[in-house]
């Protein structure tokens, strides 16, 4: 299904939605039914289980890549970037990425086996987040003969995290430091869940949906980093006083679930978006052009309910 396709499937799609007979205040609108279909969709999706699943599986893979990265490359940097997410300052972590040798047994260990671990565990995050895209947008799973697909997600992510940590010494500039510190956090993360579906769903998704997939992500996520510069240190403080450094590993796992489930509820809003039936929707689907051997599709005018 290459994008012209989806856009005439979602074009399809708006137009049987549009269709159905309004019941309920919520539906007596057309922003009222996009609302709806948002409930709806966070439902159908079931939100906080899949939030949980992809939370647990970004501490069991990204996490692992983080610390491949900083003991095989010492990349202090990237480690403390990407902590740096849920309020762990490393600086005061018992622990140096120098602290092992290339000589040392344990550290050739990691390298062989735990490095290859790492990869084939990691695709699960991957392939969860294949899955949610599919569900959303009716789209197929990858195949397996696409699997590098699925391994390129994972350092993408682990990356994006920690750079976005790394903007924190734009905060530094006078004047424009927190704007810009904001704005390019803001570029790291579109950037981030522009790429993510399009590798998961083997360019099937159309640039525009993409493209407004990542943007709403970011919006999500660049206001979650900013209640986190207020709340986290607290959170963190708190949790470690109370279970020691098992704090920061409950505190990790919540900040994540919280992420996660902005990913996937931007993925919801975004299609809710695309089946709207006012220029927002027009524009997200795009010219639905006519299918080999079917007849165009023409969207009907006739409001919900109404005969």
């Amino acid at each position: 299904m290459k994008s012209s396709k989806f856009n005439v499937a979602l074009a399809k799609e708006a137009l049987a939605a549009r269709s159905q007979t309004a019941q309920g205040w919520l539906r007596g609108t057309a922003p009222g039914r996009t609302v709806q279909r948002v409930l709806s969709g966070l439902v159908d999706i079931e939100l906080v289980d899949r939030s949980m699943t992809l939370a647990a599986q970004s501490f069991t893979s990204v996490l692992p890549v983080v610390i491949a990265a900083s003991t095989i490359g010492s990349h202090d940097n990237f480690t403390k970037g990407f902590f740096d997410q849920f309020g762990v300052d490393m600086d005061a972590v018992d622990f140096s990425p120098d602290s092992l040798s290339i000589d040392d047994p344990s550290f050739a260990a990691f390298g062989i086996v735990g490095l290859l671990m790492v990869i084939l565990s990691g695709t699960s995050f991957a392939r969860v987040l294949g899955r949610l895209y599919g569900r959303v947008w009716h789209v197929p799973t990858l195949r397996l003969a696409s699997w590098w697909r699925w391994v390129a997600v994972l350092p993408s992510v682990a990356a994006s995290a920690a750079l976005v940590g790394g903007t924190r010494i734009l905060r530094d500039l006078a004047y424009v430091g927190g704007p810009l510190a904001l704005a390019a956090q803001f570029a790291v993360w579109m950037g981030l869940w522009t790429l993510v579906p399009h590798l998961l769903t083997e360019r099937r998704l159309s640039a525009r949906v993409l493209w407004s997939t990542g943007a709403i992500t970011a919006v999500g996520l660049t206001a979650l980093r900013l209640v986190g510069n207020v709340a986290l240190p607290r959170i963190v403080a708190s949790a470690e006083t109370k279970f020691g450094d098992l704090g920061l590993v409950f505190t990790a796992i919540g900040w994540m679930f919280v992420a996660c489930g902005i990913i996937v509820g931007a993925t919801v809003v975004t299609k809710a978006l695309a089946l709207d039936e006012g220029p927002i929707g027009r524009f997200l689907r795009g010219p639905a052009e006519e299918l080999p051997g079917s007849s165009p599709v023409v969207e009907s005018k006739t409001p919900v309910g109404t005969s």
